[in-house]
């Protein structure tokens, strides 16, 4: 009797045992799934969304509060700038305006002994080549002694020469000259008031012990007409 109540027993305390083992384990379980976090609901969700759509609106109320204030910012100094600027505009408006003042120009005066092509290109209707036999007839007298002589250039007429009269002027300080007493045949001839018989008839005059002291003194020689000697004054020394 004894033998079974002390097997019953130690049968008891293996339950107790096993039963507390257990108990434990179902206790850990339901700490465990206690501890899951749970699927969000619906609402959760929702609410999620709207927390974070006032979030996005305050952030964006932020930025645009800024950016107005940049633009406030830049409109303020831009006003400034042209308040700034008003005064020297109108300075500058009311001051006068030398550099834009229109210019008086000088009337054109060309001196006909020592302008070269270019110069005289500058004279209404005068071109290149009409400056070129300017110059040429020039080279020949030794200088013009009268703005008349141009009459006697190629392709210059008295209509053209009528409008260059204002605007030429002559110095006949630099004039080329002539001496019948030592100027050779050569010379005498080359010159366009002078035919080639006329120098000759000087030389051998010369040559024959005649010195020349003016204009009168050329009179001697037959070809020598009073219009041509009157052309060629201007053109004589007898120093």
């Amino acid at each position: 009797m004894s033998k079974k109540n002390q097997s019953t027993t130690q049968s008891q305390k293996y339950g107790i045992v096993w039963l507390s083992i257990g108990l434990v384990l179902l206790a850990c379980v339901a700490i465990f799934f206690h501890k899951q976090p749970s699927a969000p609901s619906q609402n959760d969700t929702l609410q999620s969304a709207e927390v974070q759509n006032l979030v996005d609106k305050e952030a964006s109320a932020r930025q645009y509060r800024s950016n107005s204030a940049q633009v406030n910012t830049l409109q303020q100094n831009d006003r400034s700038n042209r308040q700034a600027e008003q005064p020297r505009t109108q300075a500058t408006q009311t001051a006068p305006h030398f550099a834009d003042a229109p210019v008086r120009k000088q009337p054109l005066l060309v001196e006909l002994n020592s302008a070269d092509t270019l110069t005289l290109q500058m004279l209404p209707g005068i071109g290149s080549k009409r400056a070129q036999a300017i110059v040429r007839y020039r080279d020949r007298l030794g200088g013009f002694a009268s703005t008349d002589q141009l009459l006697e250039v190629w392709s210059i007429d008295s209509s053209l020469l009528h409008g260059l009269g204002s605007k030429l002027r002559i110095d006949t300080s630099n004039i080329r000259r002539l001496n019948p007493n030592s100027s050779t045949l050569k010379q005498l001839a080359a010159h366009p008031y002078v035919e080639y018989y006329q120098a000759r008839d000087i030389v051998q005059l010369r040559q024959a012990g005649v010195r020349f002291t003016s204009v009168d003194d050329l009179r001697a020689i037959p070809s020598m007409a009073d219009s041509t000697l009157r052309r060629l004054q201007p053109y004589l020394t007898f120093e």
